[in-house]
């Protein structure tokens, strides 16, 4: 396989994915980038499946030999995954997103590759942003800190932040690497949350460093106060991830009000209420906190654009009469039950089930 069709046959890979990975000229230096001639050649004998080195080489049609070196080094770059299963060393392509974007900023260094890559994939964003999920199905979801919702009648359980926390295995945090990559705010840059296998990961290649539970929700309240919205994966089950977003470099937030997808997440099960006696139109819920310009002031009275409100409660934290609260808001969809049910229905949705099924079961 010549060159150029490695990285066309590994971009073609990549968008099987529930990511997806559209064609762009952009996509195709970043991989170029990212992927020597001979890397995107063994590259494209991984799957999103834990296959050996020996397998991977084998569907790639490359020789085995030094397939597990090369490897070892894309995952310490930060373009695929290793870990052990059962024993043995497997290996996994990563996703455009969460992946391929992500990882090699996450440790927050001004290396040389990253500032090739960051104009490239701020031009890309838009592309790959405007295709995110589907009209029923949304890749994450708003969820408020929990103290603002856990004694409201009815709170279910995928609502509840820090029972899911709870339930995870081991957690960590990492630099986010929409802040890294933009550069448009002074937000916290280590802000990115990780579950389970994904954070032992990356804590064993040095991009992550392990929380305790505890230590993750202080700093998700710390992250509240700064204003920062909370988005997880959209599933009820677990978390595999909590991004602490700002709405200049956030590219979930930015593909929903720059780029032109309403698909790309859900609100929470949420809206604020105003108590009138308490409010005093002081408009911090309107000029400061308020990440979608859903908040106005109405008669006096702070208010939410419901069209544009994501729920995520952060006029509720600001508000220093706290003269608001989050009250249940009807008609929000419930996440899937899994992540694996999240990905199915997205790809069904956009006709890729087939082709995802062939890469990594063929």
């Amino acid at each position: 396989m010549a060159g150029d069709d490695a990285y066309e046959q590994l971009r073609q890979n990549l968008d099987t994915h529930v990511s997806g990975c559209p064609p762009a000229p952009e996509i195709d230096e970043i991989l170029r980038i990212l992927f020597s001639e001979d890397e995107a050649l063994l590259a494209n004998g991984l799957t999103f499946m834990p296959h050996t080195a020996d397998e991977v080489a084998e569907k790639a049609g490359v020789p085995t030999q030094g397939a597990g070196e090369v490897l070892e080094r894309l995952a310490d770059r930060g373009v695929a995954t290793s870990r052990d299963k059962a024993g043995i060393r497997v290996y996994t392509l990563l996703p455009i997103m969460p992946g391929l974007f992500e990882v090699p900023y996450m440790k927050g260094e001004k290396d040389e590759m990253n500032q090739r890559l960051a104009p490239l994939w701020q031009r890309y964003m838009p592309i790959l942003g405007a295709q995110l999920g589907v009209p029923e199905m949304a890749i994450s979801r708003i969820v408020p800190i929990q103290e603002e919702v856990e004694n409201e009648p009815g709170v279910l359980t995928y609502e509840m932040l820090y029972g899911l926390i709870d339930n995870a295995r081991v957690v960590g945090i990492a630099h986010c690497a929409c802040r890294e990559a933009e550069e448009k705010c002074d937000a916290e840059r280590e802000a990115c949350m990780i579950f389970d296998t994904q954070c032992d990961m990356l804590v064993e290649r040095g991009f992550a460093r392990y929380l305790t539970k505890d230590e993750m929700k202080e700093k998700l309240r710390e992250f509240d106060e700064a204003g920062l919205v909370h988005q997880v994966n959209n599933a009820q089950d677990k978390l595999t991830l909590i991004c602490n977003c700002c709405p200049c470099c956030c590219h979930l937030l930015r593909s929903l009000t720059e780029f032109g997808n309403p698909s790309v997440l859900t609100t929470s099960g949420f809206t604020p209420e105003v108590d009138a006696e308490l409010c005093d139109a002081c408009e911090i819920c309107v000029v400061e906190r308020c990440p979608m310009g859903a908040m106005e002031l109405v008669e006096g009275l702070a208010r939410a654009n419901d069209a544009k409100c994501i729920g995520c409660g952060l006029c509720v934290t600001g508000c220093p009469q706290s003269a608001l609260r989050l009250v249940r808001r009807e008609g929000v969809p419930a996440p899937a039950p899994t992540s694996r049910d999240m990905g199915m229905k997205i790809l069904t949705d956009k006709g890729k089930l087939d082709d995802f099924i062939k890469l990594n079961m063929g």
